[in-house]
């Protein structure tokens, strides 16, 4: 398995992609911070019109033990999403406990859209979009991939190939 941010000579190898950690990490901060806030306002609770920090502390510390696991869990779950690009599908891989995997045959994809946005542009990854005739998935969102300027190219030379292989014809 080789890990690329570039599609060649897809016959002999496969090439996959996985979301960045620092992606992750900066996609879910809210939950830590959520958890933190959380915290403080359930210290402020008044017990007998005196602010006692005691009766509550626990409870603020359970809080935040919640926001903190939900924020560890969803940065392990999108880290451990892959993309890979085979022969003659593409594969997603999900899953951190019970791993669901999706095959998209390349001839299905219509559409792809790749977005970049401003803190993406800063820590080099995007987002791409593919809409496909897929009946189980209408539209496919990889999230926080390495940027690669070739890849919208790549992947419309693979489906073209796919379509003219299988002599398959898009109909709106």
């Amino acid at each position: 398995m080789k890990y690329s941010s570039h599609i060649e000579n897809l016959e002999s190898t496969q090439y996959v992609y996985k979301p960045t950690l620092l992606y992750a990490l900066l996609k879910y901060i809210k939950y830590p911070i959520i958890g933190f806030v959380m915290q403080f306002f359930i210290l402020l609770v008044p017990v007998n019109n005196q602010y006692e920090t005691t009766a509550f502390n626990g409870i603020g510390k359970l809080v935040l033990l919640i926001f903190i696991l939900v924020y560890a869990y969803k940065v392990l779950y999108l880290t451990k999403t892959t993309y890979s690009f085979e022969n003659e599908h593409l594969e997603i891989t999900r899953g951190l406990f019970s791993i669901q995997n999706d095959y998209i045959q390349y001839y299905r994809i219509k559409d792809l859209k790749r977005f970049r946005s401003f803190g993406a542009r800063i820590i080099n990854t995007m987002d791409v979009t593919l809409i496909t005739s897929d009946k189980f998935n209408r539209s496919v969102l990889m999230y926080g991939i390495p940027n690669d300027k070739h890849l919208p190219n790549e992947l419309r030379n693979l489906v073209e190939r796919e379509r003219a292989n299988k002599r398959v014809f898009e109909v709106d």
